[in-house]
């Protein structure tokens, strides 16, 4: 009889542990979960408090190259300023009118820093921007030169512009290094829109269209540009390819990392099974 109810009570015994013990484990993941969340706020707290000593740093130091930017930058790059009268007239098919509208949706200095932008990419995307622009000699633009060639940055110009704008990248990539736990708990688009924002749309986005090719900024339709992406196959995506090769971003210095060509693949491949499902 003792031996029947033993029987009969050990698999209900073994039942109870076994659902305390789901239960616990179930309340552990929760707890850590809870844990995980109110640290990734506290982090975010923190992320943009150094943001805005950052912003306050570049905006005491941007005083250093006000001159030069206001005399040699500002008629393409400040909103506030007014073009001369002869740039007002046709503006639909006048230079001096487009040159300012494309600068414009580039680089706005009109506050200071942050820097403007058509469609706000990230301050370091800019400030690179700016440093390649300094280093290769391509603005002001030749056919602005030539109507004031006095406006050329001199070799003193350029050491100021980039003794402004280097240590303002470095600073962002220290602060991108020390928060990297917020961008890694995006989703796999969010990833991407900043990988692009950082490597890829100062030369394609944003009214840019270098080699022309533009728009990176709108990622739904480069999934749907089949030049661009292959939803059959997708390590066979023209996007994915260039940079792989290496030959895209064109600077040794942004070429993309490894992890950076797994999560652009994981994008594809996840639009490529939305697709095909």
């Amino acid at each position: 009889m003792a031996s029947s109810c033993s029987d009969e009570r050990g698999p209900l015994i073994y039942s109870f542990k076994g659902e305390k013990l789901i239960k616990e484990q179930e309340t552990t993941i929760d707890e850590e979960a809870r844990q995980r969340e109110l640290w990734l706020k506290k982090l975010e707290v923190e992320y943009q408090e150094d943001l805005l000593n950052l912003e306050r740093r570049a905006k005491e130091s941007f005083k250093s190259i006000k001159k030069i930017v206001k005399k040699k930058c500002s008629d393409c790059h400040d909103s506030r300023e007014k073009l001369p009268f002869y740039g007002r007239i046709f503006p639909r098919v006048n230079p001096v009118n487009k040159h300012q509208r494309e600068g414009l949706i580039a680089l706005d200095f009109k506050d200071t820093y942050p820097l403007l932008a058509r469609g706000n990419p990230p301050q370091v995307a800019l400030l690179k921007a700016i440093k390649s622009s300094v280093e290769e000699r391509t603005m002001p633009l030749k056919s602005y030169l030539l109507v004031y060639p006095f406006r050329r940055i001199t070799k003193k110009n350029a050491r100021a512009l980039l003794g402004w704008v280097t240590p303002l990248i470095a600073e962002h990539e220290r602060i991108a290094q020390k928060y990297q736990p917020l961008f890694e708990a995006s989703t796999t688009t969010a990833r991407v829109e900043r990988l692009f924002a950082l490597k890829c749309l100062r030369c394609h986005g944003n009214g840019n269209n270098r080699g022309g090719l533009r728009g990176l900024e709108d990622l739904e339709k480069v999934l749907k540009n089949p030049k661009l992406v292959n939803l059959d196959d997708p390590r066979e995506s023209e996007i994915y390819k260039v940079c792989e090769s290496g030959e895209m971003p064109t600077d040794p210095n942004e070429r993309l990392s490894q992890e950076e060509l797994y999560l652009l693949l994981e994008w594809i491949e996840e639009a490529s099974q939305k697709a095909n499902n």
